[in-house]
């Protein structure tokens, strides 16, 4: 994975929308910062994006004693 938003990651935030300067618009409505490429397509920050957008890192890993985001913690009492 790459420090910025491939454009395929970025067409499909913007779906459905396809022209460079309208994905722009929406992506910096977002709260991004977007910066324009020579070819006039957006360039955004992976790491920002997540940062604004309050994703987790895909990294992270649960243990079945603990529990998940989506089950009980059975180890606690």
């Amino acid at each position: 994975m790459g420090p910025d938003l491939t454009q395929g990651e970025i067409d499909a935030i913007c779906e459905p929308l396809k022209q460079p300067a309208a994905q722009i618009r929406y992506l910096r409505s977002l709260g991004l910062i977007v910066d324009r490429k020579p070819n006039g397509r957006a360039l955004v920050n992976r790491k920002h994006y997540d940062d604004v957008r309050g994703r987790l890192p895909s990294t992270t890993t649960t243990s079945p004693s603990t529990g998940g985001a989506d089950e009980p913690c059975w180890g606690a009492a």
